[in-house]
């Protein structure tokens, strides 16, 4: 019998086809972190009394972490109820995802102490509440706008997008480091793509869940805002 298409689509074989060059970008990104993790546990190892290589060293070691569990997750994922139309809403998924990346072909440049403290703060802070924020929402995690399940509780019953506003903490931290002004310009410009993001993902849950309304007019997007 022929495989309708659209039964394709829909089953998990297209989703993890789908999802196979985010695996494999997020493994080339883990495996480029390694020497940078191995240096900054020497560093601890050598100064355990510093502060900023304590930081620096949690800091990527939660980021690889990160990228670990999002693997996972795209192998693992539930098949989506419902996906968003059009090619804008993919557009900011998919730049919203990936422009941050271009921060770190800048040049790096030297700050003081007490900044690059500040920036390694940011950083962990970030990594570390993604980490936790991704745990929550587990096989519901997608790049593009798309319903896979209905998750309001943990990090989101406090904010309806704690992944992308831990997203900002790192792209804050990160662009500190490095070249100015096109580091922070290309950080706005992120943040820009994941605010219209979450419209689009917030367009795709209320049609997938009418519940979602109720639950969107009491928890705001961003947890102050």
């Amino acid at each position: 019998m022929a495989l309708d298409w659209n039964d394709y689509r829909r089953g998990k074989l297209y989703d993890l086809a789908a999802g196979l060059p985010l695996i494999l970008w997020f493994g080339y990104n883990t495996a480029r972190l390694r020497p940078n993790l191995v240096a900054n546990a020497r560093a601890v190892l050598e100064q355990p009394d510093s502060l900023l290589a304590n930081v620096r060293f949690f800091a990527l070691f939660a980021a690889v972490a990160f990228n670990l569990l999002l693997i996972y997750l795209v192998a693992v994922r539930t098949e989506p109820v419902r996906r968003s139309a059009g090619m804008m809403p993919r557009l900011c998924g998919f730049a919203g995802t990936f422009l941050g990346v271009g921060i770190l072909y800048l040049k790096p440049v030297p700050l003081p102490l007490f900044w690059q403290i500040a920036a390694a703060f940011l950083v962990l802070a970030g990594s570390l509440g993604s980490v936790i924020v991704l745990g929550r929402l587990g096989k519901s995690f997608s790049i593009m706008p798309e319903a896979r399940a209905l998750v309001t509780g943990g990090p989101y019953a406090y904010a309806r997008h704690p992944l992308y506003a831990m997203e900002f903490l790192t792209l804050a931290g990160t662009a500190i480091q490095f070249t100015q002004p096109w580091a922070v310009l290309l950080a706005l410009a992120v943040a820009v793509l994941q605010v219209l993001r979450t419209h689009f993902e917030e367009c795709v849950l209320r049609a997938a869940y009418p519940e979602y309304e109720r639950y969107a007019a009491r928890v705001k997007r961003f947890g102050i805002i």
